[in-house]
């Protein structure tokens, strides 16, 4: 696969100019988009987003200044480079065309090697403007979160003037004090002496000033940090100052840093789970406090669509909208991901039906569309509540509650609230069971290995088996991996489990190789085995301890997995399929992926989803999927593996629409491995099994 430098947009109305600048251009490693007039650019710039336009600017239906306008337009900040083609070099069109908000101005006849020079230094200099548009974007928000604002005194007439958010910071303060004298009022006299100590030094010897200050407003006393430092050789100070009461509160108990979260600022979930406890040490049988967890549904989709800067500024505005909509008393969480965590006091008892109606109404302002990369989308929400004292008095297990009411919850629009009910304990202690039980069957190695044929169509002989988990649970019999892999993966064992299969798998097939040489091993990979870091590494060991051909390992991930980090992905995989793996991909078809994007994947084999091949007999709209399918991976090279065949008709049609190879329950359910020996043994003829 070729990782393109950048994509440009070229749009020129002549074709031998544009075919000359896509050709040369396209050898130099971009990825080219072609226009034949204006509009025509400004639609395929909307729709694919490219790094830089090169723009003509005398063209039929739209001309290049005006696609320039328009483009400028739409972008939320000017970073595209655009550069301007003409065979003009006047000053009013150069003039013109910087006003439309061109970047750069190229006259023609054009010299390929010196555009292809203008084109790196306007994408390098992008690249920059965007770094450092991010830089200042971070330095905004952290002093936003931080709650800094600026101050400046003219020494010489006692004037004080503030930034202009200086009333939200100061909220305690009737009005910001316009002198010196002012503000000196509203600090605690003590505090008075040492300022104006500081800042006479300050104003003589150039020293920086960094003080707290008490400030009493009624019965509350206020903590103000200012930082400050004479302007160059002025009678002027300036400086910075912050709200650091709610701060210094914390601090008092906990580390910051070891007790937020970084991205919103928001307590986590140690900080929470303390919060909690001291409440519910005031509880008692005249009131109440409630634990809610809410989780934005579906957040990994939102990332993969538009990137983890738009998810994060996202779950930014999220924050802000729940502090807003929160009782003052209440704490709200962040725990992970698009899960966060709010706990509430009542000065009353409260009932589950009282639970449901108030805090659904509570979240209603959640349901309204969220602006996210220039773009409107609507938000799932659903959220689980559990409450002290009647359920418990415990906080991990009343979050645990409200967790598990969560994931329950049955979708009902937009926000899905449920409150935890008694009867759903026993299927709690039953999970937390089943984890306990999974960590020891981890530790004992009581899970087994089961291994499903695959035969080609064309030869009528097993190429292949499909390496599947078994649990075999004492005193229970053979558990379902749908049963427990779920579970590994959200208690972080699936690692071991999965090393485990990789290297067990891996010593079968050369085990079987002595008789059975062309039989070729797939192996599943959990989507939380992509977390490792070193994945390829673990894998590579595997065949290398079992002595086995990588050629003869098949490494299967699913259409979900490889879209959930698409790049990462790809590069994975790449350097698995360098050192000889090969790639198939499973369950393809069920999920959203773009079929363009997704045959990026460095891919071997593609398994058609038995949902397609269940109906492939009755239903037309199945036979027409198999059959685009089947095509396009004969023009692609790749092989076709069709699941779940359990009927000689199904293989009949799987093999007229170009299947390469089945399995499934008509051929052999999963075998232990002795009995997949003797299948296989009766699949091959004496002479078929020496060769």
């Amino acid at each position: 696969m070729q990782d393109f430098k950048a994509t440009l947009l070229v749009v020129e109305d002549a074709p031998s100019i544009r075919l000359l600048l896509s050709s040369g251009l396209g050898r130099e490693g971009y990825r080219i988009l072609q226009a034949a007039d204006g509009a025509e650019g400004l639609a395929v710039f909307r729709e694919h987003q490219p790094d830089l336009v090169l723009m003509d600017v005398t063209m039929p239906v739209m001309d290049g200044f005006e696609a320039c306008r328009l483009i400028r337009q739409s972008e939320m900040e000017m970073t595209t480079p655009i550069l301007m083609l003409t065979g003009s070099d006047d000053l009013n069109s150069i003039q013109t065309a910087f006003d439309a908000g061109a970047t750069d101005f190229i006259t023609k006849p054009i010299n390929l090697p010196l555009l292809q020079q203008r084109i790196r230094y306007a994408l390098r200099d992008a690249e920059r403007e965007r770094a450092l548009r991010r830089v200042k974007s971070i330095q905004d928000n952290a002093r936003t979160l931080a709650g800094l604002a600026f101050w400046e005194w003219n020494t010489e007439t006692d004037e004080l003037t503030w930034s202009t958010d200086t009333d939200s910071i100061l909220y305690w303060m009737e009005s910001v004090p316009s002198a010196f004298s002012e503000l000196l009022q509203t600090i605690h006299p003590d505090d008075q002496k040492r300022l104006t100590l500081l800042l006479s030094d300050a104003l003589h010897s150039g020293t920086k000033v960094e003080i707290e200050l008490r400030a009493r407003v009624e019965q509350e006393e206020y903590l103000l940090r200012m930082v400050g430092q004479r302007e160059g050789d002025t009678a002027r100070i300036v400086g910075a100052f912050q709200d650091v009461t709610a701060q210094r509160k914390v601090e008092r108990q906990v580390s910051y840093l070891n007790y937020h979260d970084p991205l919103t600022g928001l307590p986590n979930r140690r900080l929470f789970l303390r919060d909690l406890e001291e409440s519910l040490a005031q509880v008692n049988g005249f009131n109440a406090t409630a634990v809610m967890a809410i989780e934005v549904l579906r957040l990994h989709h939102l990332q993969d669509a538009y990137g983890s800067e738009a998810t994060d500024q996202l779950l930014s505005l999220i924050t802000n909208q729940l502090q807003a909509l929160l009782p003052k008393d209440a704490l709200l969480a962040r725990l992970e991901g698009g899960f966060f965590a709010i706990r509430l006091h009542y000065p009353h008892a409260v009932s589950e039906s009282f639970l449901q109606e108030a805090l659904t109404q509570m979240l209603q302002p959640l349901d309204r569309p969220w602006m996210i990369d220039t773009k409107e989308v609507y938000l799932n929400f659903s959220a689980g509540v559990s409450h002290a004292p009647q359920q418990s008095l415990q906080a991990q297990l009343l979050l645990s509650m409200a967790k598990r009411a969560q994931r329950d919850v049955r979708p009902s629009g937009n926000i899905s609230l449920a409150v935890y009910r008694r009867e759903l304990e026993d299927a709690l202690h039953n999970r937390l069971s089943l984890e306990a039980e999974l960590r020891r069957a981890v530790e004992q190695q009581e899970f087994h290995l089961v291994y499903q044929p695959q035969l080609d169509l064309a030869t009528e002989r097993i190429v292949g088996v499909e390496a599947l988990v078994r649990w075999q649970k004492p005193g229970q019999g053979t558990i379902s991996p749908a049963v427990f892999i779920p579970v590994l993966e959200e208690i972080g064992m699936i690692h071991q489990l999965g090393e485990w299969i990789l290297h067990e798998a891996c010593a079968r097939q050369v085990a079987w190789s002595q008789h059975f040489p062309a039989i070729r091993m797939g192996i599943n990979l959990s989507p939380a085995q992509f977390e490792q870091s070193d994945l390829p590494l673990v894998i590579r060991q595997a065949a290398r301890l079992a002595g086995a051909d990588t050629r003869m390992i098949e490494l299967e991930i699913t259409e979900s997995l490889a879209m959930h980090s698409p790049e990462t992905t790809i590069k994975l995989l790449q350097n698995l399929r360098e050192d000889g793996f090969k790639i198939a991909i499973d369950d393809f078809g069920i999920g959203f992926s773009s079929l363009e994007y997704l045959l990026r994947f460095p891919l071997d084999t593609l398994k058609i989803d038995r949902a397609f091949v269940k109906d492939i007999t009755r239903g037309r709209s199945d036979r027409a999927i198999v059959r685009a399918l089947t095509s396009l991976c004969q023009g692609l090279g790749l092989t076709t593996i069709a699941e779940g065949v359990e009927t000689q008709r199904q293989r009949d049609y799987l093999d007229a629409l170009g299947a390469t190879e089945i399995q499934g329950y008509l051929l052999s359910p999963p075998l232990a491995e002795k009995d997949l020996l003797v299948f296989l043994q009766n699949s091959f003829s004496p002479k078929a099994a020496q060769e």
